[in-house]
């Protein structure tokens, strides 16, 4: 049976779902998704397919995915992405289609206790002294039910806060995680997670957990993903950066005055030497605070390190570097150092590489460096400035079935831009597909440009910006969100407006992003100022969204670090950064801002962009041929005659 006559025969106008289902809504889009996934999945091709909102992908590639009778793992962009597919969308898929589909969903490491670190825990002196332990007995109580019935997972706790210290000295960690040479192995929550995951057909992931894992199959030190035979990357958008991070690296005195914490309570037994390593681990202590607490006082806002390096910080670095190498040497040298303790050896070596790395007078071109102020102390940044060869190695040669979607992957009709940043530039090219939308924007939207606008970079724009925005959401009568490149401009157009429009103005900030959402869609007429967090994964659906304006072109700030060195790096291989990089992702940006508006053929709303650059510019023509075919309008009437249509 042919791949088109499979899918046909369940997301077919005529198939399984059509015949089951009450109101089931044939999307051609979805068909030939599901169709493209699965000849990529089954001939071990990479495929890069744009499924616009609407699409239903999420179906089209679980199917594709079931029918593959492959071992699949989905990676995408969230913990909450990642439980949406895990107990919405595949118990449907299940339910309904392949009653025999069994599914896992992996977490980080970080969202599961340690045994060992939790009883370490336990074991300190005046512990009901220690600052922010109040949810200690909360967590002991949790913790004795969850090795019975529970899985260990921090989210079985729902009145856990994201920051909470005692979480943070008890959950599982990569640095000091024995492995199979733990004492508590056949009990350990992270394995159990992926004793359950093996024995799976689809494997749901993040993007974190997925740059994860493909490290360390590298290093040869096991696996954080049991192995796959195929991958389908959901979000994929959101990739480049999620490696960016997890492939780089940060540095501050907490981490390293823990690894000095942690080899302290090894020491305190009678090991050889001890007394010795002591004086090591005081000295080390000493010059590490001297670096982050003196020579970078003053950094206020993310500065590069060259512009610090200086003779103060190599004597710091090398009195560092070289104590915990020397660190390393004599605890490999004891009679019989304790698994710990070789973990803390491993660790301080690891530390001495990255700070020998950020802070070299030579420049390292293929790493972005930085510090940035951290509450009272300094934070050492460093990220690779290209990721595309780690995705080469690391995963395209090791599994060639990958798919990449999102709703959001092609910059003006073309891929090179998404396919140049994760290394699929290369040969064999992959295959590409774009699919048209299956909304009308033409009937459903307009797309409203004011006729005259300061630039964003011109005195006045602010003020022109709230009076603009105060006659457009007159005219919408509220119900939009206002998207800002910056908290400055929201900040200031929010307090220019407050007051003088009868609608509730929310602001990002002023409460918890979930609770502001629902605020949104409770109170009538709501308007929504925020900022990057809400340009994407946000779904409002219906009346109550009919607005979303855009104050700016989003391109990414120049003098970040990170961007900086990207765009320095193309100029010196002489290419022209502005075309080729910032001005593609900002358009992938302003696709997902503006992709929060329409989620169903019903809704309807108005486009705003308060970036004259987009008419004026020679770029803007790019940006323009992103948006489905809006049609444009330049006259305030024109919004109100499209609500009274």
């Amino acid at each position: 049976m042919d791949h088109i006559k499979k899918i046909n025969e369940i997301l077919g106008p005529h198939g399984m779902l059509a015949r089951s289902m009450d109101g089931y809504e044939h999307r051609h889009q979805q068909v030939q998704m599901a169709v493209e996934v699965l000849e990529a999945l089954v001939s071990e091709d990479r495929l890069v397919i744009e499924a616009p909102t609407g699409t239903g992908k999420t179906l089209a590639y679980l199917v594709a995915a079931a029918l593959s009778r492959k071992r699949v793992a989905i990676s995408t962009g969230t913990k909450n992405l990642q439980e949406q597919l895990f107990y919405k969308d595949i118990p449907f898929v299940r339910d309904t289609i392949f009653p025999q589909l069994k599914a896992a969903l992996l977490k980080g490491r970080g969202n599961f206790v340690c045994h060992s670190r939790f009883r370490n825990y336990l074991r300190q002196p005046f512990i009901q002294g220690l600052g922010g332990a109040d949810s200690l007995p909360s967590i002991r109580e949790w913790y004795r039910k969850s090795r019975v019935t529970g899985q260990g997972d921090r989210a079985e706790m729902t009145n856990l806060t994201d920051d909470d210290p005692v979480w943070m000295e008890i959950c599982s960690t990569s640095e000091g995680c024995l492995g199979k040479k733990c004492p508590d192995k056949d009990d350990c929550f992270v394995l159990k997670m992926r004793g359950r995951a093996a024995e799976s057909d689809l494997m749901i992931v993040n993007h974190h957990l997925l740059a994860s894992d493909l490290v360390v199959k590298e290093s040869g030190f096991g696996e954080v993903i049991p192995r796959y035979e195929a991958l389908i990357v959901d979000e994929a958008h959101g990739l480049e950066e999620a490696a960016t991070q997890h492939f780089g690296f940060h540095l501050s005195h907490f981490r390293i005055a823990k690894l000095i914490r942690d080899a302290r309570s090894e020491l305190r037994g009678p090991a050889t030497g001890s007394e010795q390593l002591q004086e090591l681990l005081a000295l080390v202590e000493d010059f590490s605070r001297r670096l982050f607490f003196g020579t970078f006082q003053p950094v206020s806002t993310p500065e590069p390190i060259s512009d610090w390096l200086n003779p103060e910080v190599a004597e710091s670095r090398d009195q560092i570097c070289g104590r915990l190498e020397v660190l390393a040497s004599r605890i490999a040298n004891l009679p019989h150092p304790s698994e710990e303790l070789r973990a803390v050896a491993r660790r301080a070596l690891q530390i001495r590489w990255e700070l020998n790395l950020i802070l070299n007078e030579e420049p390292n071109w293929d790493y972005a460096c930085w510090l940035e102020r951290r509450d009272r102390a300094v934070m050492m940044h460093a990220s690779p400035v290209e990721v595309g060869h780690m995705f080469q190695s690391k995963l395209y040669e090791q599994i060639p079935s990958t798919v990449f979607t999102s709703a959001t992957l092609s910059s003006g009709g073309s891929f090179e831009y998404f396919k140049s940043r994760l290394g699929l530039d290369s040969d064999p090219p992959p295959r590409e597909t774009v699919l048209d939308s299956p909304f009308d924007y033409a009937h459903q939207t307009i797309l409203y440009i004011p006729r005259t606008m300061p630039e964003p970079t011109e005195a006045g724009f602010a003020d022109a910006l709230a009076h603009t925005l105060e006659e457009v959401l007159t005219r919408t009568q509220g119900r939009a969100f206002v998207l800002f490149t910056s908290h400055r401009n929201m900040e200031l157009v929010h307090s220019k407006l407050t007051g003088r429009l009868p609608f509730p103005l929310l602001i990002q900030g002023s409460r918890p992003k979930s609770a502001l959402l629902d605020e949104f869609r409770q109170l009538r007429g709501s308007v929504l100022f925020a900022t990057s967090s809400f340009w994407e994964g946000i779904d409002v659906q219906g009346e109550a969204l009919s607005c979303v304006a855009v104050d700016r072109l989003p391109f990414a700030p120049p003098n970040d670090p990170i961007i900086a060195a990207r765009t320095d790096r193309i100029r010196r291989q002489g290419g022209s950064p502005f075309y080729s990089f910032q001005v593609p992702m900002a358009v992938l940006t302003l696709k997902q801002g503006l992709g929060r508006l329409i989620r169903t053929r019903s809704d309807r709303g108005v486009l705003c962009i308060l970036d004259i650059r987009i008419l004026t510019k020679s770029y803007g023509k790019v940006f323009r041929a992103s948006l489905h075919g809006s049609p444009l309008r330049r006259d305030p009437r024109d919004i109100d005659r499209f609500f009274t249509v």
